[in-house]
């Protein structure tokens, strides 16, 4: 899975620019400067800075709507300075401030901070997507050794060994058949998919 290292700002001053590109969060972060407020949407970040005293209701309202949508369900930090402030329910999800110069000071904390809790996010992701790319393989091929899950899945042995570990734990029924050489599902049932495959009851 990819990640952006980037920080997006909209609204400031070539010298607040030049402050928050002196204070990114590490060496291969770039700052993106937005021209226009939809790209603070369509272009992914770590953290964005809008200075909403220079944008236009209208923008300030598309990018309310988008985060009231999805209910706070990111992992993108938003630093927003001056009027209109976000309604009440998206000031939880928001860092509200009443200027850049009441940031200025912390920039390099907040970016840091930033920069954390997406890595945690972009982990947690990871894994997620590593144990359903297991599971999904072992339920298709009945049988695959810990060796093929690892070639497959571009892991060491040691990870796949932990992810297997993890899914049962979880409740899926996947257990190693001797005579396959190889892992496979308790008569074909997984909790995930609710299945049961005909050919194991056969």
């Amino acid at each position: 899975m990819s990640r952006d290292y980037r920080i997006n700002t909209s609204g400031l001053t070539e010298k607040q620019n030049a402050l928050v590109k002196a204070n990114l969060p590490s060496h291969d972060c770039e700052l993106y400067i937005a021209d226009d407020p939809t790209d603070l949407i369509a272009i992914n970040c770590e953290a964005m800075i809008v200075n909403a005293s220079v944008m236009e209701q209208d923008s300030a309202d598309m990018i309310f709507d988008l985060y009231t949508q999805i209910d706070g369900c990111t992992d993108e930090t938003v630093i927003w300075l001056g009027e209109p402030k976000p309604p009440k329910e998206l000031q939880k999800f928001f860092k509200c401030y009443d200027s850049f110069e009441a940031i200025a000071d912390k920039l390099k904390y907040l970016l840091l901070t930033a920069h954390s809790k997406s890595k945690k996010a972009h982990e947690y992701s990871e894994k997620l997507v590593n144990g359903l790319k297991i599971l999904a393989l072992i339920r298709s091929n009945p049988g695959i050794s810990t060796q093929k899950l690892a070639e497959l899945t571009e892991l060491p042995l040691r990870s796949v060994q932990r992810y297997i570990a993890a899914l049962q734990a979880t409740g899926e029924w996947i257990e190693y058949d001797r005579s396959l050489r190889g892992w496979k599902l308790f008569h074909g049932i997984s909790m995930l998919y609710g299945e049961v495959w005909k050919e194991e009851w056969d």
